[in-house]
């Protein structure tokens, strides 16, 4: 009886384990998502048409500012700008770079931290401080050319034009310059946003009126010689309750064409507006901070997981979605002989075909995490969140 007993145990202890087993997996297939992370980068395909070939790379050895506590911490908000076959980047000091070649061609102390980039044209290059001290220098000679105090902080790029220098500051205050010598010829302040922790939009120039979207999600429509407003409207309407979901900062800058103008905003909405009356044309659901883009009668988005959306300019319809680089950060999007191009985090540059979505090609730069990208020419600029640049051909 005895070893009767102990081979009944012995065959309840092997079907206890395994049934604890069963039911551990179980409950490990049960529970497993718990282990993943539903805002991973998606893994990319690495094995399509490389297309660019580096020409040369300049690193930035001064990305890091030093904040009041003594710690490191990155620029915010870096970017470049171009003005025929020169390149205008904030480094130690502001360069001008031959593009071709990436020789430095003029080097501008700048005495104070700069708090994003450097924007250029029509014989001038502007910068502004992180005082929010607006200088604007001659593109030849380098000299300061005129300077104005905002007293506040700029995060996107100024707007130049053969007559006006246009800024939009962090706390919703659009400023216009005489870009001769200086003098403010009117400004703007919007009504705040309750809440704002996004960045700002630049100005847009068309026809004669300036549109500025606003951290408020409203877009409007001021003319250029007198500042006088001919309209003001919501981008998109409020869909929830808590403060986030009533965050509707635009950061995009909008796009014009024809007789109409559009505009995007974070947690809103892709809306079309008839540009004389500010009436809405249409409105689809769009949560973007990055700029739109027009190709022939479709415009262009990335929203803020990272699919590339390309929506019908005339009725707002979508006409295809790209998932395949949710979550990995992505550029601003560019094109390029009807290819669209953009970066990612890793570093990687892709092309897709603007007709159908379809991912053409993929490159690897030497950069880091891609922020910043231009096309001059047959020429890929692009720039890393350290303030890194590098030129590739597009072959």
């Amino acid at each position: 009886m005895t070893n009767f007993l102990k081979h009944i145990l012995i065959i309840f202890l092997i079907t206890g384990c395994q049934s604890l087993n069963n039911i551990g997996n179980n409950i490990g297939s049960t529970i497993g998502f718990i282990e993943e992370d539903p805002f991973a980068p998606t893994k990319i395909k690495t094995d399509y048409k490389n297309f660019l070939k580096s020409n040369w790379i300049k690193r930035n050895t001064n990305s890091f500012k030093f904040s009041e506590l003594g710690k490191k911490r990155p620029a915010k908000n870096l970017f470049f700008a171009s003005s025929g076959d020169r390149l205008f980047s904030i480094f130690d000091n502001l360069e001008v770079i031959d593009i071709t070649t990436g020789e430095t061609l003029k080097e501008v102390s700048i005495n104070e931290s700069v708090m994003s980039g450097v924007a250029a044209g029509y014989g001038v290059f502007v910068y502004v401080g992180e005082n929010g001290e607006i200088f604007v220098n001659n593109i030849e000679s380098g000299e300061n050319r005129w300077s104005a105090k905002l007293n506040d902080q700029v995060l996107s790029p100024a707007l130049i034009t053969s007559r006006y220098i246009l800024v939009q500051t962090s706390s919703d205050v659009l400023y216009v310059f005489n870009l001769s010598d200086g003098e403010t010829v009117w400004s703007k302040k919007a009504q705040p946003s309750l809440l704002s922790i996004r960045g700002t939009s630049s100005p847009m120039l068309y026809e004669g009126l300036v549109f500025t979207s606003f951290s408020n999600g409203r877009l409007s429509a001021n003319r250029i010689t007198d500042g006088i407003q001919l309209w003001e409207r919501p981008i998109s309407v409020i869909k929830g309750s808590t403060e986030l979901e009533k965050l509707k900062d635009s950061d995009s800058q909008a796009i014009a064409f024809e007789e109409s103008v559009y505009a995007a905003n974070f947690n809103g909405s892709l809306t079309r507006f008839n540009i004389r009356d500010g009436e809405k044309i249409f409105s689809v659901d769009l949560s973007t901070s990055k700029p739109l883009l027009m190709w022939r009668d479709t415009l262009l988005s990335s929203n803020t997981d990272d699919e590339i959306i390309q929506f019908d300019a005339i009725n707002g319809n979508e006409k295809w979605r790209n998932s395949s680089f949710k979550y990995r950060k992505l550029s601003n999007l560019v094109i390029h002989d009807g290819n669209l191009l953009f970066g990612d985090y890793e570093g990687y540059i892709h092309k897709l075909n603007l007709q159908n979505g379809e991912i053409l090609g993929i490159s690897k730069s030497k950069l880091n995490s891609i922020k910043n990208i231009a096309v001059i020419s047959n020429d890929l600029i692009i720039q890393d969140d350290l303030g890194s640049i590098e030129v590739l051909s597009i072959f």
